[in-house]
């Protein structure tokens, strides 16, 4: 009989980190945050019983380990298959960490340990994959004209974004609030219920547009997209999109905006603060808002998203040079 074995891909292949030293308002001290995916692929039905993952500083010493062992941690972590069938794998997804302390990382290595489900037999395997900082070059600004946002997801554990460690996993989303602080008015079941709805997005730094869509729909608020939509395009989960490079392979991605409101077109140069849609509810989107994330290349789920700093905004009453926005701060841009 031929002995079990597993196999590790983790995912993306290579790991951004996020350092959060910079922040508009006091905090519990600098942390840094990162998330991958794992991937198990194994020869014969294997259950698997211990995950670790272990952390290193650059002289190759462990910083910090994590480990979840047993049935009921597995269960939580793989959501109730804790089994890797051949020809099906198991894929740990989310693997977020977020650090206190700002001593620098070098890679993550992962330890899966299980038994083969018709011997018993013990089986393991690990993978590694290496942990990198982005210096932002861009001096970016908030990418709206005028009002007060709420950012409702950004970087921290309660984004959903977390759920997409590729292009997604530091995206934004920004919400107007109106007079009253709330996102909307009356019922809210139509998109012109919303503050944020056709409101100016603009470039955040300048640059030249290298994708664009204008075409799909904008959703009634809370209502899913079409699946045969994304069955032909997956990256039309983000609806119509302007995406903009601002040179040392840094790209501005838009998302979500109105039907018919772009003004731009790809290849076109654009100032930083030049109005290049308006806010919209196209794509898979709960209710208008502006999805804005930085990646290293043009390319949706493909290319990998980067920590942000942005520049010259207001938040909790002050003028911010540059940087970090915390998920849930309500922010400006400065005048």
């Amino acid at each position: 009989m031929t002995a079990a074995e597993m196999r590790l891909e983790l995912r993306p292949a290579q790991v951004y980190v996020a350092v959060y030293d910079r922040l508009p308002h006091p905090s519990l001290g600098p942390v840094q945050e990162f998330v991958l995916e794992v991937g198990i692929t194994a020869n014969r039905p294997v259950v698997l019983t211990d995950v670790v993952w272990r952390v290193f500083d650059r002289n190759d010493h462990v910083a910090f380990v994590r480990q979840r062992v047993g049935e009921v941690a597995m269960n939580e972590l793989t959501a109730g298959q804790y089994g890797v069938a051949p020809g099906l794998g198991l894929a740990l997804r989310r693997c977020y960490f977020l650090e206190q302390g700002l001593l620098p990382l070098s890679k993550v290595r992962v330890s899966v340990a299980g038994f083969d489900y018709e011997t018993r037999g013990i089986v393991s395997a690990a993978g590694e994959v290496p942990l990198v900082y982005h210096q932002q070059r861009a001096r970016l600004r908030l990418p709206v004209a005028e009002g007060v946002w709420w950012a409702i997801t950004g970087n921290d554990w309660t984004s959903l974004h977390k759920a997409e460690p590729i292009s997604w996993p530091f995206a934004y989303d920004f919400v107007r609030l109106g007079p009253e602080g709330r996102t909307f008015s009356g019922s809210g079941l139509a998109n012109e219920d919303h503050y944020s709805f056709g409101q100016p997005v603009v470039a955040p730094a300048g640059g030249k547009v290298v994708a664009v869509r204008d075409d799909l729909p904008d959703q009634p608020p809370g209502q899913p997209m079409d699946p045969a939509l994304l069955q032909e395009d997956p990256t039309r989960v983000a609806g119509n999109v302007v995406v903009i490079a601002h040179g040392y392979g840094e790209f501005s991605y838009l998302a979500h905006l109105q039907q018919g409101s772009v003004r731009v077109r790809q290849g076109q140069r654009v100032r930083q603060g030049q109005v290049v849609a308006a806010v919209g509810n196209s794509g898979q989107s709960p209710g208008p808002h502006l999805h804005y994330h930085l990646q290293n290349g043009p390319n949706l789920f493909v290319d990998q998203g980067l920590p942000v700093l942005f520049s010259d905004f207001t938040a909790v009453g002050d003028v911010v040079e540059q940087a970090s926005i915390p998920a849930r701060m309500i922010v400006s841009p400065a005048r």
